[in-house]
């Protein structure tokens, strides 16, 4: 089922998958792209509604055709506006990426939202991106009725795939393994110390899963102490890195990020720390490669070493694990997916008429029946007057209403009319009922 006819939904899109990154990056969109490109493309007629996802690993358009594309390939019209609007040879556009349309377009955004269409399977950013391309869209007015609904629909489900499955529940990052680790070993991060050696991306990505999770005593050690200011903008204390040795003995967790070619603890400064700290452990997380952490620290007493490797396999579990989660995910997709066809497939102006006419035929058998017996005195032919004078105001009533869909020439405006009937006059309500 691909909904309405009269305006069908369409997606062009461009991933990590089919699309080299160079081209990737030249057609990302930030949000004032985004923008402009909703506008022009709304200016040439092209698109009656329209909501751009631009990150990372992909850029997707999605649309309502508009007036301009009336018996038209829509897809490779709006494909060669994107083309054209980057600078981009239209035939290099083509040859990459994917192009579905009604159902199918409706399905990948869902599998998008859900986190089955990443890099990283079930990844909890898209479902943040996705919400922020929506509402980027709303301001700008590239979204009504339809894509209104569809992007609400898409959050609501990436919310409950997260919710009623496993497939974002175990980390497999290396700095999410880590943080996991850390929670395992200490299950209330907040009054424990840690020591980031480190100010690069993952020693950045570590420090902010634990501020997420609660963590208070945080120091950064860098050669640039510049660089270890700025990661503590949020909480936490640079420290010179000439300290390195001397606060070790303060630290519950030591995670170590790194560039270093050789290790930058020591095991003689591991085991001084440890002889400071009187018999309490202390954890390394080495996340460097190579290794920050000399390797015989991990044979010290009350010293628990895990390496990248250990990390690694960690990970390669939970991704195993949040295979399994595939099929329930999919399974509540389809269930989101048919509800939004069904809503979307009623908006086609035939249905909601005849819906229309059903519901003020129901009002008005009702209330006739309602009042038959305070009409027994009169003649049966009179009550049938009565009951075809009714009928005829009836579809008095719903001439005007009826024409206004029915002749609506701008496609969206129709769907948007039509959405408002069945909303005023509760259809779908009535439907379910």
């Amino acid at each position: 089922m691909s909904g309405p006819a009269e305006s069908p939904l369409l997606l062009v899109g461009w991933d990590f998958r089919q699309t080299p990154v160079e081209l990737r990056e030249r057609l990302a969109f930030t949000p004032e792209r985004v923008r402009e490109a909703l506008a022009a493309m709304k200016q040439e007629g092209l698109l009656a509604e329209g909501v751009i996802v631009s990150t990372c690993n992909r850029s997707e358009v999605y649309g309502l055709g508009g007036p301009a594309l009336e018996g038209q390939d829509a897809i490779a019209a709006v494909t060669d506006f994107i083309a054209r609007f980057h600078g981009l040879p239209t035939p290099e556009v083509e040859a990459t990426g994917y192009r579905h349309s009604g159902a199918d377009a409706v399905r990948h955004l869902l599998r998008v939202s859900a986190g089955l269409e990443s890099l990283a399977l079930g990844e909890d950013q898209i479902l943040g991106q996705v919400r922020e391309a929506f509402r980027i869209a709303s301001s700008a007015g590239g979204t009504k009725s339809v894509l209104h609904r569809l992007f609400q629909k898409a959050v609501e489900t990436g919310k409950r795939v997260r919710s009623e499955t496993g497939l974002s529940s175990r980390p497999i990052s290396i700095p999410g393994v880590a943080i996991e680790l850390a929670q395992k070993i200490y299950e209330d991060l907040s009054p424990r110390h840690f020591l980031i050696l480190g100010a690069g991306e993952t020693s950045g990505i570590f420090y902010d899963l634990l501020v997420a999770r609660g963590a208070k005593n945080i120091e950064v050690v860098n050669r640039t102490l510049e660089k270890a200011e700025a990661l503590c903008s949020r909480g936490g204390r640079a420290v010179p890195w000439e300290q390195l040795e001397s606060r070790l003995a303060k630290a519950d967790i030591v995670v170590s990020a790194t560039s270093s070619t050789a290790p930058v603890i020591t095991r003689e400064a591991a085991k001084a720390a440890l002889h400071q700290r009187r018999g309490q452990p202390l954890f390394f997380l080495d996340l460097g490669i190579p290794r920050n952490v000399d390797p015989r620290v991990g044979d010290l007493d009350n010293a628990f070493l895990y390496a990248v490797d250990d990390l690694q396999e960690i990970a390669e579990r939970n991704r195993q694990e949040r295979q399994k989660e595939i099929g329930p995910a999919l399974a509540i997709l389809e269930e989101e997916l048919e509800e939004f066809l069904a809503w979307f497939g009623a908006l086609a102006v035939v249905p909601t008429i005849t819906s229309l006419r059903q519901r003020f035929e129901a009002v008005r058998e009702a209330e006739f029946d309602k009042e038959i017996e305070k009409m027994a005195h009169l003649p049966e032919g009179d009550r049938e007057k009565i009951r075809r004078i009714a009928a005829s105001m009836v579809r008095s009533l719903l001439k005007g209403p009826t024409e206004a869909l029915k002749d609506e020439p701008d496609a969206a405006r129709r769907l948007d009319r039509a959405e408002a009937a069945r909303h005023l006059f509760g259809l779908d309500r009535v439907k379910k009922d």
